[in-house]
């Protein structure tokens, strides 16, 4: 454990400073949209009532009807959650080409990660616990985030956390992107705990299919997430959604797909590898 702890450290030091610019990003783009948002309420506020009063409005009995209607709740959350989906995005993006660039060329630190006097695998488990601390760090920042938000509304308004999170997962049912809010444990534990660990093995798994056969790697690598992201929509077509078969098939799914990869990862790292 203290061999996976030292080459975390050594990873981390590749990537705080994106680390931190990502989650100072998200915090400014929500500030600034909660803000805009705010005025533009407090300014519809003004028209209704024929009076100029800027922010201060923001205590009328008007306010609260213009957000419960929704309009106002669902695209401060829409536009939130896309920020959030952008900094998820670029957390894969950036640690899946550190992790692919250690196996294309000779840096010094792919070199020391090579050459430490352990098993190769723990290299593995070290990035993952980094791409997982990158992810969970942007998703706690923006539910961090969200609660003030509401907090902040609720103080201004009265307005109920019940009916913040009915007026988005109603918009959320008009929308061509499924983006509501979970409010069951098990759920949340799966798309927000377990989700981002399977698709980092996954990834990381198929990098290493990728450098690990010269000319067919590619091909092999693409088609190995290919028949992962397959199986995932398959299992999901045959079963009743909001089921506990669904449930039970997915659990399952995730079981099998974590094993798979990470045999076939440990397997790759310390017979294929090499640099």
């Amino acid at each position: 454990m203290s061999k996976i702890l030292m080459l975390y450290e050594i990873e981390f030091k590749r990537i705080k400073k994106v680390y931190f610019s990502i989650l100072s990003l998200i915090i400014i783009s929500n500030l600034i949209w909660f803000i805009y948002n705010l005025n533009l309420v407090a300014k519809e506020v003004q028209r209704i009532l024929n009076i100029r009063g800027g922010l201060g409005l923001l205590k009328s009995e008007e306010v609260y009807m213009i957000i419960k209607n929704g309009g106002f709740i669902y695209s401060l959350y829409s536009l939130s959650f896309f920020f959030m989906i952008l900094g998820l995005i670029w957390c894969l993006y950036y640690t899946l080409l550190t992790w692919y660039k250690d196996f294309s060329s000779k840096t010094t630190v792919a070199y020391t990660l090579f050459t430490l006097p352990c098993n190769k695998f723990n290299i593995f488990l070290s990035k993952l616990l980094i791409v997982l601390s990158f992810i969970y760090g942007v998703l706690a920042t923006q539910h961090i985030l969200w609660i003030l938000e509401i907090l902040i509304m609720k103080s201004i308004t009265s307005i109920n956390i019940s009916e913040i999170i009915y007026i988005i997962n109603y918009n959320s049912l008009k929308s061509f992107l499924s983006m509501g809010i979970s409010i069951y444990l098990l759920e949340i534990l799966m798309y927000y705990v377990f989700s981002p660990i399977l698709a980092v093995i996954v990834l990381f798994t198929g990098v290493l299919i990728h450098k690990s056969f010269d000319k067919i790697g590619g091909f092999l690598g693409l088609f190995y997430m290919a028949i992962v992201i397959f199986m995932y929509l398959y299992i999901s077509s045959i079963s009743m959604i909001f089921t506990d078969e669904l449930l039970r098939n997915h659990i399952l799914y995730y079981i099998v797909t974590g094993v798979l990869s990470l045999i076939i990862s440990y397997n790759l790292l310390n017979k294929k590898i090499h640099i």
